[in-house]
């Protein structure tokens, strides 16, 4: 029922945000549209950052209670490359229906949007220097609360493992560090729960800007990736049922 009240919420707040976006963009000046599509921005960006703020306690605490739960290190081995295994195969199936539907649906050809390039140009800069010595520097942490702090969540996952593992090998004496990290799991699952609640104002805001600012005209590269979204997932899901 909570779930089906969400999602209400979120719908109700993409038509809020499509009708609000619309009317400032047609019916105000330049100078506000670019003043209201900065402000109400914010909403969305409040909700990356409290998704962002929730991600590493949740990965930890998940883990490594997870882990130490099994407690016979042949599971642990199992469901690991299990897990692995199934990570791979969707990260391998996820970049190359993307490749094709990039390359062959184009979304977002044709529309004249100025946006920031910097990301994109640091992607590229770091894709050139990505090699086999720096994956596995990067993948590995030299401070855990350095990880903690930038959330790097690759290298999270791996402390988390070597924490849970160790925990698990300690035996008896570790189940009071394990029910107090179970304990934190359920309080992080908690507040996801609050965070998800700010989901209809993250789409109000971010639906309003784009509106605002492009007109309904943007749209045009939603369709796009919404067919494009769609067809990934059945692709993936075919796949993955046959794994």
């Amino acid at each position: 029922m909570k779930n089906n009240k969400l999602f209400v919420a979120i719908i109700v707040a993409l038509i809020i945000g499509v009708a609000l976006g619309g009317y400032v963009h047609y019916n105000t000046s330049p100078e506000f549209i670019k003043s209201f599509s900065t402000n109400i921005k914010l909403l969305g960006t409040i909700f990356i950052r409290l998704i962002q703020m929730i991600i590493a306690p949740l990965v930890f605490s998940t883990l490594v209670v997870g882990i130490a739960k099994m407690g016979d290190m042949k599971m642990v081995g199992r469901v690991g490359g299990r897990a692995m295994g199934w990570f791979i195969t969707a990260s391998l199936t996820s970049l190359v229906i993307g490749c094709v539907v990039v390359n062959v649906m184009k979304p977002g050809e044709g529309l004249n949007i100025e946006m920031d390039s910097s990301s994109a140009q640091d992607l590229l800069k770091n894709q050139a220097s990505l090699t086999l010595e720096h994956f596995i520097t990067h993948m590995i942490p030299k401070s855990v609360f350095e990880s903690f702090a930038t959330n790097e969540i690759l290298q999270i996952v791996v402390f988390s493992i070597f924490f849970g593992v160790a925990l698990a090998a300690y035996g008896s004496k570790g189940e009071m560090i394990t029910k107090a990290l179970d304990k934190i799991a359920h309080v992080v699952l908690i507040m996801v729960g609050y965070v998800m609640w700010t989901a209809p104002l993250g789409v109000l805001g971010t639906i309003s800007a784009a509106v605002a600012t492009y007109g309904f005209g943007i749209f045009a590269m939603y369709v796009k990736y919404l067919i494009a979204f769609v067809i990934g997932i059945l692709i993936l899901w075919i796949v993955l049922l046959f794994v």
